[in-house]
């Protein structure tokens, strides 16, 4: 378990299913940060807002945001037994803000990941974080970026930046592909497995030039699908063979968003660029603790 990891469980405990605990204190901010917004390559954003402090060669934790006009950069600090979260807002034109931001009490209930804190002039901040379809600047990110702040609001998309990026973040990519392996599931010899449970999408990378998503159905156990020739091709995976980098932190749930403590998780939905509901990711909160979700880059 990872040093931030560990203090986050030492915190708080699986009583706290619905909610997280943050202790703050003086933000320990840099004092500037250049403007950078994106340049709509395929290349990650400008880390011009990046922390620059490391542990090693150990990037921190958090969420670049890239939106119309403005820039920021979310990250979680360790402090002893303390993780808070630091953000730095960047309008083109303006002089860097920075914020020390907790999350809010019951920061999942509705699907969001919230945090609320002040800037340095004492202004309050809100930063709210909505897994998603989101296109911005010429990209195609993984969730949506809300800051209210004192001079209005901003809207964006956030990438999660950190040594452990979740597989998640390629989910808008793969999401075709993994419609049609639910489509062919439902029509195939594969309908026997599908009659074991609800479907979790576990995991999806490439393999070579070929994406592969791994899925599990109930207890059927895991089954990897790939597209040969325009159909979906399933097969088997080893009750012994080894985890994918991430496998199941989070899981992926079509078209449906589970009450939370359901298979012992919380949830936040998954919304397309029109606000429609795909589905939802699930983070196990029986094996790593409902403070887990505090520090997603952390894993």
């Amino acid at each position: 378990m990872k040093p931030v990891l560990s203090n986050l469980v030492g915190l708080c405990g699986l009583a706290l299913l619905l909610t997280a605990c943050a202790q703050t204190s003086q933000s320990a901010l840099s004092s500037s940060a250049s403007f950078a917004p994106s340049t709509g390559r395929e290349a990650a954003p400008s880390p011009s807002l990046a922390p620059s402090d490391r542990r090693g060669d150990i990037p921190r934790s958090g969420y670049q945001i890239d939106g119309a006009g403005f820039y920021g950069d979310l990250h979680y600090l360790e402090e002893g037994d303390r993780v808070r979260a630091v953000y730095a807002h960047a309008v083109e034109g303006e002089v860097t803000r920075h914020a020390d931001l907790r999350p809010e009490a019951a920061w999942l209930h509705d699907g969001v990941r919230r945090f609320e804190g002040r800037e340095e002039d004492g202004a309050t901040m809100t930063v709210e974080l909505e897994a998603g379809v989101c296109r911005m600047n010429g990209r195609v990110y993984a969730r949506f970026a809300r800051i209210e702040a004192a001079d209005g609001s901003y809207e964006g998309c956030a990438a999660e930046i950190g040594p452990h990026v979740s597989w998640s973040e390629a989910l808008p990519r793969y999401l075709p592909l993994i419609r049609t392996c639910l489509d062919e599931s439902r029509a195939s010899s594969m309908t026997f497995v599908r009659g074991a449970g609800r479907a979790q999408v576990l995991h999806v990378t490439d393999h070579g030039e070929t994406p592969v998503v791994r899925m599990r159905f109930g207890d059927s156990g895991r089954w990897d699908c790939v597209l040969e020739n325009e159909a979906a091709r399933w097969r088997v995976v080893a009750e012994d063979a080894p985890l994918q980098p991430g496998e199941a932190d989070p899981f992926f749930i079509v078209d449906a968003v589970p009450e939370a403590g359901e298979a012992c998780a919380v949830y936040e939905r998954v919304l397309s660029g029109s606000g429609e509901t795909l589905g939802a990711l699930g983070y196990d909160v029986c094996q790593s603790g409902a403070v887990a979700l505090l520090a997603p880059g952390a894993r």
